[in-house]
């Protein structure tokens, strides 16, 4: 008597090798191009944040602000400060009105920036210390042809 291979190893192959090209095409199709717009980075950097993808936030930042926090030294203070010590593991965002604004300085070193965009940003954090709301706003500028997020230091 003859013996049945069973097609079920086949099949399961099958479904695999579909399953990861679906992912490999789905990550070919933009899944991480660079924001297109000032509101589109900015929109993109907090939800990084949101999720504690602090490393993804780094990277959009400019390179005046990537002088500033060392990447490594970025992810730990925030997993640090925010996860750790006010102990919440995401939080809203409001993102107010863009205002374009023809020339701007990060701090009194920094080079002048033109045509920047600004928008307030507000993040409410429900943590072991109650409801806290903390404002900034939050700059935008091209920088080789990409949206690249600021702060203001100049103070």
């Amino acid at each position: 008597m003859r013996r049945r291979n069973s097609p079920l190893p086949l099949v399961a192959f099958g479904l695999i090798l579909i399953f990861i090209v679906i992912l490999v095409l789905r990550s070919c199709a933009g899944g991480s191009s660079p924001p297109d717009s000032p509101e589109s980075v900015i929109k993109q950097f907090y939800e990084y944040e949101q999720d504690a993808d602090f490393g993804n936030s780094w990277d959009l930042f400019h390179s005046e602000m990537k002088e500033r926090f060392k990447k490594s030294a970025y992810i730990q203070t925030k997993n640090h400060v925010f996860i750790g010590h006010m102990g919440v593991e995401t939080f809203e965002v409001k993102i107010g009105e863009i205002k374009k604004l023809e020339e701007w300085k990060m701090s009194k070193d920094s080079p002048v920036f033109k045509d920047v965009s600004a928008a307030d940003v507000t993040m409410v954090y429900k943590s072991q210390f109650g409801v806290l709301e903390i404002n900034q706003t939050c700059y935008t500028v091209l920088e080789k042809g990409e949206w690249k997020i600021l702060w203001d230091y100049d103070f």
